[in-house]
């Protein structure tokens, strides 16, 4: 019974003063303390009967929400907040308290309950883990909530078709029918799951309209609410389904029905879209160019992208996705998580690996792949080598695009993205940029689709968000949190003696060993992260985890296969006793950019098999990959002497919170107040606390491209010359000026910066007669956009000249396109050219040395050697740090023939920083430029042998059948230079060696432990894609006049097929011939009559029927 509007007005202001507000804030502060099982001493004085009150608050309040929304509408915000609002002071009343024993597991079923109908499906999942109810309905409805739709038609069959009902008085008989027609829901809900037939919900809605009247008249009060609720949660849940927010987007074709039928079927059922994904649609699935995605971390900006790929697919099957991410990492992340959903969809996703690189591997990938993955450099690259990918592209996706600025990569990028936008503009190509921080998103949307208001935003994210300071003061650690009441918890680690070995000093005993005491006892609650901004800290942090976690630690339960995998890895690559591994061993992650790609590589996908217990990361891991993270303690911020800006910040430490783990993330910020620091330093650090927990504080993105104009800017005033005669100073190439050397060489770097795309975008968009295109481009760029206005025209005049300068020192149109194609800044590219001859004898000669199809190691030595001594007279300003040429004379073979790091390391310690950037990044940059000045037709030969040496390079690895068993995803170079001398391997393509190892089992070939452990990553990823085929023979029902679907259910030993809504079934018995058994129970199976006889049929798109 709904309560009249105008007392719910009454009631709720009734309860809006600051006693109850105290009783709320109570009940929080009390919640946190009791989550970290806080010593009942350091509790501060509650209100004796706090639970009690608290309650009566909850209830009161779910009774004025179900009112608003029976009254006004499911989508009424008001209603929703009020549920949300009780659903979780009941979840901070009882989900850690152990005094209320008797209604605990009832009252956290209401909570579970409330928060759903509120749309808070993440919290309701966590709320009603470990509830064990001991009545039907409460067992049912925790298996819908929790997305067990397996174990919910089995307990809902046992149910539905139980009839032991003659010895129950009316009372108890009105029980059994209420559990009996909810199970009768629920079995129709099922249905839904894979049908989508919207006319389930009225039959559902009015079963729930009976059985609230039988309830409420035979006093059965919890079954009342819980009614009540239920028909609000079915409402909530037929308004937030794939089924019902789709079709105004994406019609219900046969692919994006199959697409709702697989997140069913998935491990973790995905069936409801997130409020934040919900607000998303209209922009990402409209018929619009494109626009900015503007979601919080964790907000479920991938879901969003995957629906925008569907959508294209659905209306242009033959084309293709192009999805940029800015690192490697999160390119491989991206993969995986596509794939996943995709692949069993016949979509096609491939991560393109290596920098600025084109080979033929990629482009054979391309053509079989339709969502491609690479990072902007990669595609850079690819559309520069002619593969004319931009012709069969229909969409593009950048990820992160936050990522603009000063920095040199991010000012390359920028431009690289005013040309994708241009050629979007001119092709019918849809862009969508995503970012959780950006608080300046519509000037990004006018850049990209020149409309300010194609953005969608939204604050919501599946977890709440906690700040707190972690105080070290010498002796102590006091946790205190920024929330209403401002709970604390005084003593949360204090110092004493470590216990064990010779250590004198008590632990903790400075801020690093007080952060990893927090992290150790923060993790019994969920996974923590340390996070520190400069990555030379880390090493330490994980030495005082180690220490803060006992002499004998167990070590963590790994998957097995992936642990080992990370261990073989670690011993191929790191030096012996490397604290990376040993903290592994026990849960602790160490992550930075300074490990070697291989082990970072496989440390992401071993956190991804399990959550660690602790991270400590930098950075890298922190803004590029998505791991489940409770906690985030910042250790530091400091990345030099300056700190990481707010935007940085929140893109950090936003990840607080995992989706259906966490009901909230915490967020902690170290400060250090002992004798150690002086109290300005203290004052700092408080302040910088205080800034960076405002996140309204957040600094807009801005135009890198802007920074770099706004330097000749003022340029020209430091050097008095009028802007008006620097154009022309810039037009003729600085020939004729008077300005000093090491000013020109600042201005030729900078230049260095946009040269190659200027030329890229004017052979692509101009033509030599005028530079139009420049206004056209770059009058709606993001740099003209954020200029000030008297600067506008004065920029534009500025890249004219500019790119006159390039036209008058490369007239020639085919040296131009060579230059172009290479890549590298057009002062090298113009070497690469003029050096042409000399490196086609190189290619020359070494072709003429290969016997039979195999090169000869010794020769790649020799052309990798002059290449690297070219680069040091003509490409230097390409390599940051060039290694002297003694010790690359030394390493250089032995990379190159996929010699483990461990073993390098042994002839030069150093070895690191030289696979990394040298051999991993700049090298490969310039031997791939050499390749692009050769005719990928007319001299294919010369083309093909470069882009391969690039590779080579690149990987450290002999051959292109390791490198293409490598890109197929054996991230070892041991276990790939293995595999590549089986003769299967053999000229086979990356797409022929997937298909390979993922059956290799049934090959008969002999392999190491160490490479069958990465073939059964292929095989179980197979099994968890691959689809299952099934058979059953078709039969006749006997005096069977029912035409419709019918459902094998199978409760308390018998069988028996049901229709959707159970008013019709029939009992059966599973013979040999007809085994019945086999098919019980599950959602998706059921048979269908065609001339009386009854034939399988299968919902999910994995399963298919034979």
């Amino acid at each position: 019974m709904s309560l009249p509007t105008e007392y719910i007005r009454e009631l709720l202001a009734t309860i809006s003063n600051d006693k109850i507000d105290n009783i709320i804030t109570q009940t929080d502060a009390r919640r946190i303390l009791q989550e970290v099982k806080e010593d009942d001493r350091n509790y501060p004085n509650f209100d004796i009967s706090l639970t009690d009150k608290a309650t009566h608050i909850a209830y009161l309040l779910i009774s004025c929400g179900c009112s608003l929304l029976e009254q006004e509408n499911i989508r009424s915000a008001e209603g929703l907040l009020i549920l949300e609002k009780a659903g979780k002071i009941l979840y901070d009343s009882f989900k850690f308290n152990l005094e209320e024993t008797d209604t605990k597991n009832n009252n956290l079923l209401i909570s579970g309950m409330t928060l759903y109908a509120a749309k808070q499906f993440s919290r309701s999942f966590i709320v009603l883990d470990n509830v064990n109810l001991d009545f039907p309905i409460g067992k049912m409805i925790i298996l819908f909530l929790k997305k067990d739709f397996v174990s919910l038609v089995q307990i809902s069959s046992n149910i539905f078709f139980s009839r032991e009902i003659e010895e129950l008085d009316i009372q108890g008989f009105n029980t059994w029918i209420i559990s009996h027609e909810i199970a009768r829901c629920f079995l129709i809900i099922c249905d839904f799951l894979y049908t989508g037939n919207k006319d389930n919900f009225i039959l559902i809605n009015d079963i729930l309209e009976k059985l609230e009247k039988i309830s409420l008249e035979s006093n059965l009060t919890l079954n009342w609410l819980i009614i009540r609720l239920l028909k609000i949660i079915f409402s909530t849940y037929q308004d937030v389904t794939f089924w019902s927010t789709l079709p105004p987007f994406l019609p219900l074709s046969s692919l994006t029905t199959n697409y709702i039928r697989l997140l069913c079927s998935l491990k973790a059922p995905i069936t409801e879209l997130w409020p934040s994904q919900s607000a998303s649609l209209p922009l990402a699935l409209g018929n619009n160019t494109g626009g900015v995605i503007n979601l919080r971390t964790s907000g479920g900006k991938t879901r969003v992208a995957e629906l925008a790929i569907l959508k294209m697919v659905t209306e242009n099957p033959t084309s293709k996705v192009l999805y940029l991410a800015p690192f490697r990492s999160l390119a491989f992340e991206i993969e995986q998580s596509l794939s996943k959903i995709l692949e069993p969809l016949d979509i096609t996703v491939s991560q393109l690996y290596g920098g600025s690189t084109a080979n033929v591997s990629d482009f054979e990938i391309i053509g079989f792949s339709q969502v491609i993955i690479a990072t902007p450099e990669k595609a850079k690259a690819l559309i520069r080598s002619g593969t004319e990918l931009e012709n069969e592209i229909k969409l593009i996706i950048i990820d992160e695009g936050h990522l603009l600025g000063a920095e040199k990569r991010y000012i390359k990028n920028e431009i690289f993205f005013n040309h994708l936008q241009k050629i979007s503009d001119l092709k019918g190509i849809r862009m969508l940029l995503l970012s959780a921080v950006l608080p300046n998103a519509p000037e990004l949307a006018q850049w990209l689709t020149k409309d300010s208001n194609l953005v969608a935003k939204s604050d919501w994210k599946p977890s709440l968000e906690r700040l707190g300071l972690l105080i070290w003061d010498g002796n102590q650690v006091s946790l205190e949190w920024k929330s209403e009441g401002l709970p604390f918890n005084p003593s949360f680690i204090k110092k004493a003696p470590l216990g064990y070995g010779r250590r004198r000093n008590p632990f903790p005993n400075n801020k690093g060993e007080a952060v990893g005491a927090t992290a150790i006892r923060l993790s019994k609650i969920g996974t923590v992260m340390i996070y520190s901004a400069r990555a030379n800290a880390i090493e330490n942090l994980a030495k005082n985890v180690l220490l803060g976690l006992g002499q004998n630690p167990k070590d963590f339960p790994w998957d097995f296969d992936q642990w080992k995998i990370f261990e073989n890895i670690c011993r191929e690559e790191l030096s012996d006793g490397d604290i990376v591994l040993d903290a592994a061993r026990k849960g602790i992650i160490c992550h930075s950019n300074r490990l070697p790609t291989q082990v970072r590589i496989a440390i992401e996908k071993l956190m991804r098999s399990k959550e660690a217990l602790i991270i400590i990361a930098s950075s890298t891991l922190g803004q590029g990959v998505n791991i489940g993270i409770s906690t985030v303690i910042v250790y530091t911020p400091y990345y030099s002497s300056k700190p990481i800006n707010n935007r940085d910040f929140w893109n950090i430490c936003g990840r607080a919170g995992r989706a259906f783990s966490d009901v909230e993330g915490k967020i902690l910020y170290a400060i250090d107040t002992s004798n150690v620091r002086k109290e300005w330093q203290r004052k700092k650090d408080y302040q910088l606390a205080k800034n960076y927990f405002n996140n309204q504080q957040m600094e807009k993105v801005q135009s890198g491209l802007l920074i770099l104009l706004d330097y000749f800017n003022h340029l020209s005033n430091h050097l008095s010359i009028d802007f008006s005669s620097l154009l022309e100073m810039v037009a003729n190439d600085f020939i004729k000026s008077d300005i000093a050397n090491d000013t020109l060489n600042k201005i030729n770097h900078c230049f260095d910066l946009i040269d190659d795309e200027l030329l890229a975008m004017h052979e692509n968009l101009g033509n030599d007669i005028n530079l139009d295109w420049i206004d056209d481009t770059f009058r709606n760029s993001l740099a003209i956009i954020q200029a000030d206005r008297d600067n506008e025209e004065l920029y534009i005049s500025l890249l004219k000249s500019r790119t006159n300068a390039l036209l008058t020192r490369m007239p020639d149109r085919t040296i131009r396109k060579k230059a172009i194609a290479s890549g590298v800044p057009l002062s090298v590219a113009r070497s690469l050219i003029d050096d042409g001859e000399y490196f086609r004898d190189l290619a020359l000669n070494l072709i003429d040395s290969i016997q039979g199809n195999e090169i000869n190691i010794e020769l790649i030595n020799i052309i990798v050697q002059n290449i690297e001594l070219w680069s040091i007279q003509n490409a230097s300003s390409v390599f940051e740090n060039i290694p002297n040429q003694p010790v690359l004379n030394v390493i250089r073979r032995p990379w190159l023939s996929g010699m483990s790091l461990n073993e390098i390391r042994k002839i030069d310690a150093n070895i690191d920083s030289i696979v990394k950037d040298y051999y991993g990044f700049s090298l490969p940059w310039i031997i791939n430029g050499i390749a692009q000045i050769f005719d990928n037709e007319a001299e294919v030969e010369i083309n093909k042998l470069y882009s391969n040496l690039a590779i080579l390079v690149e990987l450290g690895l002999p051959d292109m059948t390791a490198v293409n068993i490598y890109l197929a995803g054996v991230r070892s170079r041991n276990v790939a230079l293995e595999l590549s001398n089986k003769a299967i391997f053999k000229s086979r393509n990356v797409s022929q060696i997937k298909q390979i190892l993922t059956n290799f089992h049934n090959e008969n070939i002999e392999i190491t432990e160490e490479a069958n452990l990465w073939v059964n990553t292929f095989s179980e990823s197979s099994d968890l894609l691959g689809k299952q085929a099934i058979s059953f023979p078709a039969f006749r029902l006997k005096n069977g006049s029912y035409n419709g679907r019918l459902y094998i259910r199978e409760a308390n030993n018998k069988i028996f097929l049901a229709s959707v809504d159970g008013y019709y079934s029939t009992e059966i018995h599973s013979t040999s011939d007809l085994p019945f058994i086999k098919l019980v129970n599950r959602p998706y199976l059921y048979f269908e009559s065609i001339n009386n006889i009854w034939h399988l049929k299968s919902l999910n798109p994995q399963v298919q029927i034979k």
